[in-house]
């Protein structure tokens, strides 16, 4: 009975196995707007605000379970929480965990951190028909996320502010801008909450940023990032003229970034590899996957303007042509000075087990990002754990669909 009642629950999911795409939207296919008050995580908000403690509810079945461990005696467990005891409130008090300080030394260079990363941030549920929304990325970010993705595409409504959508998709549009905005917010609530305290100090906020637009459009995405986050912004690199790491040697340590907000940047390489996947995925649509796939393909490949280039001053994400990357720990004389490898799960696990250690061994100097398939179109999530073996600091994960695993990628 129990088993009969659990399957008929799954099935409710829209984003489990077996979930068809459906011609006719409801609630389910779009989801439902989230916002950080509703999720719980480990972001740096989670860290640094302690006020929710002295609010927090207990209940009588904790209460006895503490009395009977001779945690809180009869006559404490008996008081509201608004003037609850000194002891039970200092068990409260206590963090949730504590971590070896060792553990959240920034000294090391950056491809010693993982990243904790959302996917197509923007999107609140669908990849395919699904809504976007700027706000996603306060929730992503308060919620643990320090590396988020947006999809810039020229707007034709109007060429002066570029849009944020998952492009060839039903999946609706915002602003460049707003999205921008929401973020140098948080970044402002952060370094308002912030504790000058090994650990508790904010992470800096990387930006993988998917380029769809043209050179008057990337030009104003740069304008834009400049006018909406000024000083906040990483915008050269934090030594002076002369240091290896601006030639592409030791990378620069975390706690050089300080709190910036970082752009990773697109560099194309002659004959890059095309990492679309056509693996199947019993969740997806075929008609609607094929007719992405078909739209995509007729996009011309998009020439990165110099200043938005400048822009990636420690990571420029690439797409390798070939296996020169892991085999000779170089891209070529195209390559630029700090990449990133920028491939999807299928792409990745094809050098499976094969070329692990010599991957591993890429991942110890550089920096690698996953991205879920392409055929994951219901926001399900891939496995990060193989990745995170190998050394792939940025595991991108579907935020729609993961707020119960927030804190499972460990934060840099």
């Amino acid at each position: 009975m129990a088993e009969t009642i659990i399957a008929n629950l799954s099935s409710l999911n829209p984003f489990g196995k077996g979930v068809k795409y459906r011609k006719t939207l409801d609630s389910d296919d779009v989801g439902e707007s989230l916002g950080p008050d509703a999720i719980a995580g480990g972001g740096h908000s989670a860290r640094t605000t302690h006020i929710t403690k002295s609010q927090l509810r207990i209940s009588d079945a904790l209460k006895t379970f503490l009395v009977s461990h001779n945690v809180i005696t009869e006559a404490e467990a008996d008081q509201q929480y608004a003037d609850r005891s000194s002891s039970l409130q200092g068990l409260l008090d206590l963090p949730h965990i504590n971590v070896p300080k060792e553990l959240t030394d920034r000294k090391h260079p950056l491809p010693a951190y993982y990243i904790s990363s959302s996917h197509n941030t923007y999107l609140e549920a669908h990849q395919l028909v699904g809504s976007s929304s700027a706000t996603a990325y306060r929730t992503a970010l308060t919620t643990g996320s320090r590396c988020v993705e947006i999809d810039a595409w020229d707007n034709d409504a109007d060429a002066e502010e570029p849009k944020v959508t998952h492009g060839y998709t039903l999946v609706s549009r915002v602003s460049f801008r707003s999205v921008c905005e929401v973020i140098r917010d948080v970044y402002d609530n952060e370094a308002q909450e912030a504790v000058d305290e090994q650990g508790y100090r904010a992470a800096p906020i990387l930006i993988s940023l998917e380029n769809h637009c043209g050179a008057k459009g990337q030009l104003r995405l740069v304008q834009i990032m400049h006018e909406v986050f000024g000083e906040r912004l990483l915008s050269k690199a934090v030594r002076e003229e002369g240091h290896e790491e601006q030639a592409g040697g030791q990378h620069v340590s975390l706690a050089e970034l300080g709190s910036k907000i970082c752009i990773i940047v697109e560099h194309h390489l002659p004959n890059e590899a095309e990492d679309s996947d056509s693996s199947s995925d019993s969740s997806s649509d075929d008609e609607q996957k094929e007719e992405y796939k078909k739209e995509a393909k007729k996009a011309p490949s998009t020439i990165i303007i110099p200043e938005l280039a400048e822009l990636g001053v420690y990571a420029q994400s690439v797409k390798p042509s070939n296996n020169s990357w892991f085999e000779e720990l170089s891209l070529g004389p195209n390559g630029p000075h700090h990449h990133l490898i920028n491939v999807s799960e299928t792409g990745l696990a094809r050098h499976f087990p094969q070329h692990n250690a010599k991957i591993a061994h890429h991942n110890a100097h550089h920096l690698m990002r996953v991205f879920p398939k392409g055929t994951r179109i219901s926001s399900r999530n891939l496995n990060p754990v193989p990745f995170w073996a190998v050394g792939a600091q940025v595991a991108a994960l579907n935020w729609q669909a993961c707020f119960h695993i927030l804190s499972s990628s460990r934060l840099y």
